[in-house]
C-alpha cells in the first residue's frame, strides 16, 4: 500500500526529509507558502554527526556542493586581542541559500510553490487538508518543517509562539579582502558584543555576524562600521573582518528568538527542524539538527509493519531530549557570551557535547 505524506515547508529540512523519503522508495508532496524557493545566504556549518544524517538520507553524492572547511577557529579575548582558545576541528560551512539549492536539485518535481495550508483536521486513519488555494487532500501523515513561526506547531499541535533569546545578530557579507586568509574567528569577553566570522565559496567570500546582548532591538540602528568601533583591541584575522565593517557592507539585524516545544507529535501529524527546536544559532547547530530530524523521520515512517501514528510518537520519544538538550546549551551559551567571560571558559575543554557540539 503506498504511504501519502505532506510535508509543510520546503526549507532545508523539509526539503532533506523529501530526499530521504524519495530515497526510501515514497515520494512525498511538499508545499511551500513562498512563491520561489530561496533563502538568505547566511553561513551554515555541519559536522560529522550532521554529514552523516546526509548521508542516512541518501545524499551521498556531495563532492559538487560549494563547502569551505577553515584550518582552524580562533577564539580571541576582545579586551587584549590575546588568542584564548584554539579549535582544529572545524565544520564545513555553506551558504545557506547554496545548501538549499543543493538540496532542491533532487526533489524540485515534488515542491509545489505559493501555496500553503489553511485548515487541518486529523481524522484518524488520515489527515485531511485544505490549502489557501482552495485545494484539498487526504494524507497518511503530515510533517510541519514551516521554520520558527511554523502554523503547524502553533494552529494544529497547539504549541508556543516563539520567545526572545536575550540576543541580537546582525550579519553580513563580503567579498575576502586577503586571500591568504585560511582561519576562522571569534571575539568576546567585552562590551555586551560578540564579533565572529566565517570563510565560505572556497574562502573568497567572508561571513560577518555580531552578537548584540541584551534587549530586544539592541543598538539596532548601528551599522557595521559603527560595531566594529565596539571592538578596538582587535588583533590578527579578526582586523580583516573589522576592515570589512568599516566599508559599511548592507547589513541584516534580527532579534534572535527560540521555540521551546513540549509536544512534536500528536497521531498523524508532527514537526521537524525549527518548527520543533528553533535555538539560539552561537553554536551553529540549528541546521543539523533538522537533518538529523529528518534522517529519522524518513527511516520510521518507510520502517515496514510500524504504524504511522507510533513512528511519529518513537520520532518524539528518541529526537526531543537530544535536541532540547542542544536547544539550552546553545541559549547558556549564548547568555554566557553576553558577559565578560572569556571564549575559553565559555566553550570548555575540546570535547563532545550534547548533540555533537564540539566547540
Amino acid at each position: 500500500m503506498s504511504t501519502r505524506i505532506l510535508i509543510v515547508g520546503a526549507g532545508l529540512t523539509g526539503l532533506a526529509l523529501a530526499s530521504g523519503l524519495r530515497h526510501r522508495g515514497v515520494d512525498p508532496v511538499v508545499v511551500e507558502q513562498a512563491p520561489i524557493i530561496t533563502e538568505a545566504g547566511w553561513a551554515i556549518g555541519l559536522g560529522p554527526r550532521h554529514l552523516a544524517a546526509l548521508d542516512r538520507l541518501g545524499l551521498t553524492d556531495r563532492g559538487h556542493w560549494p563547502g569551505y572547511q577553515a584550518e582552524k577557529y580562533l577564539m580571541f579575548d576582545a579586551r587584549t586581542g590575546l588568542i584564548d582558545k584554539i579549535v582544529n576541528d572545524v565544520p564545513l560551512m555553506f551558504n545557506r541559500s547554496d545548501l538549499q539549492s543543493a538540496l532542491l536539485d533532487g526533489v524540485s518535481d515534488l515542491v509545489r510553490t505559493g501555496v500553503r495550508p489553511s485548515a487541518m483536521t486529523d481524522a484518524g486513519d488520515v489527515v485531511e487538508v485544505e490549502f489557501d488555494n482552495g485545494e484539498r487532500g487526504t494524507f497518511d501523515a503530515v510533517i510541519g518543517a514551516d521554520g520558527i513561526n511554523s502554523w503547524t506547531r502553533r494552529r494544529v499541535l497547539g504549541g508556543p509562539d516563539a520567545t526572545y533569546t536575550g540576543t541580537s545578530v546582525v550579519r553580513f557579507q563580503a567579498a575576502t579582502p586577503d586571500p591568504a586568509l585560511t582561519v576562522t574567528g571569534l571575539a568576546a569577553g567585552g562590551q555586551d558584543a560578540t564579533l565572529a566570522y566565517f570563510l565560505m565559496d572556497g574562502g573568497k567570500k567572508i561571513h560577518g555576524v555580531v552578537f548584540l546582548h541584551g534587549a530586544p532591538g539592541n543598538r539596532r540602528d548601528l551599522g557595521p562600521a559603527r560595531l566594529a568601533d565596539l571592538f578596538p583591541g582587535l588583533s590578527g584575522p579578526l582586523t580583516v573582518l573589522t576592515d570589512v565593517m568599516r566599508t559599511d557592507p548592507v547589513s541584516y539585524f534580527t532579534d534572535i528568538n527560540q521555540a521551546v516545544v513540549e509536544t512534536w507529535a500528536r497521531n498523524r501529524v508532527a514537526i521537524a527542524g525549527d518548527a520543533a527546536h528553533a535555538m539560539s544559532p552561537v553554536l551553529g547547530q540549528g541546521a543539523g539538527a533538522g537533518f538529523e530530524d529528518a534522517a529519522m523521520l524518513a527511516e520510521l515512517l518507510t520502517t515496514p509493519r510500524l504504524p504511522i501514528p507510533l513512528a511519529l510518537a518513537s520520532y518524539e520519544k528518541l529526537r526531543k531530549p537530544e535536541a532540547q538538550s542542544l536547544q539550552r546549551l546553545s541559549h547558556a551559551t549564548s547568555q554566557a557570551l553576553g558577559t565578560s567571560t572569556l571564549p575559553s571558559q565559555i566553550f570548555g575543554q575540546v570535547a563532545d557535547r550534547p548533540g555533537g557540539v564540539r566547540a
